[in-house]
């Protein structure tokens, strides 16, 4: 597979869901193959991930759970369009239920034809959305590598259960561009260790040039005093996106970049790059 560290130009959407299970550290893929999702399987044959088939999708749901359960990390079920999906359903509903990590990828009907009477188009994201903590449909390739990267946070990270994902078959049989995110382990809930706060405080000293992207939770009343002080202290460039609004303080506007996170040409967004 192509290395993480540049934005390349892949063979197929599938080359690029299989560079981000491998930055994942998928060890095992259990599934059917199908014409919907055959490219995936045709791409798992260059990569170290070992692909276990099974004679029933079920039994990859309840497989993948079992590695979820073992390790903490999630397995990965992978199954073709319509009933490949559906036969996941009652594997992926116990996974939830019992609180095990596991990722499952469908094949999917081209984009094309999913409002069609077509051979095996199926709605498996609403399917799937009652009995996972996570159900999408990938509409575009350049959103590929996050999809796969936050179905794995939402089935590991809280209490674990099931996450699914759909390929539309035009998606990952073209050829697309993107780099693989890369995965830095499950986030730890709570205080952080002051271990922890002095190592990445000594980075930030480090850094040539430090940036603070502040997120959707930072304009709670507790999160934004702690800022406040932080950029009081630092005097670090700070951006932010949408959700932010109203954490930066006045008296800190001379080095707040804006927003970022919808014209994608902002101070923000240059200031970022």
């Amino acid at each position: 597979m192509k290395t993480l560290k540049t934005n390349v130009l892949w063979n197929s959407g599938a080359d690029l869901v299989v560079a981000q299970l491998e930055a994942q550290g998928v060890n095992h893929v259990f599934g059917i193959p199908g014409a919907k999702i055959d490219k995936v399987f045709d791409s798992l044959v260059d990569s170290p991930i070992q692909l276990i088939p099974v004679r029933h999708e079920a039994n990859a749901a309840f497989m993948a759970a079992a590695v979820g359960r073992l390790t903490g990390s999630a397995g990965v079920a992978l199954v073709t369009s319509g009933p490949g999906c559906s036969n996941l359903v009652t594997g992926m509903a116990t996974a939830t239920s019992e609180g095990d990590p596991v990722v499952a990828i469908g094949g999917a009907v081209k984009r094309s034809d999913s409002a069609k009477q077509v051979h095996q188009s199926m709605d498996t994201v609403s399917m799937f959305r009652p009995v996972t903590k996570f159900a999408v449909e990938v509409t575009d390739a350049s959103a590929l590598a996050e999809c796969v990267s936050n179905a794995f946070r939402h089935a590991e990270n809280g209490r674990g259960g099931g996450a699914f994902i759909s390929l539309p078959q035009d998606i990952v049989d073209q050829p697309v561009s993107g780099t693989p995110l890369q995965h830095k382990g499950r986030v730890t809930l709570g205080a952080a260790p002051d271990s922890l706060v002095e190592a990445v405080s000594r980075e930030i000293a480090r850094a040539k040039n430090p940036v603070i992207l502040l997120g959707l939770m930072a304009s709670q009343p507790e999160n934004s005093e702690a800022i406040h002080e932080l950029l009081t202290k630092s005097r670090i460039p700070v951006t932010s996106t949408y959700q932010a609004a109203g954490a930066v303080r006045q008296e800190h506007f001379s080095r707040f970049a804006g927003r970022i996170g919808l014209f994608n040409n902002q101070a923000g967004d240059r200031l970022l790059q």
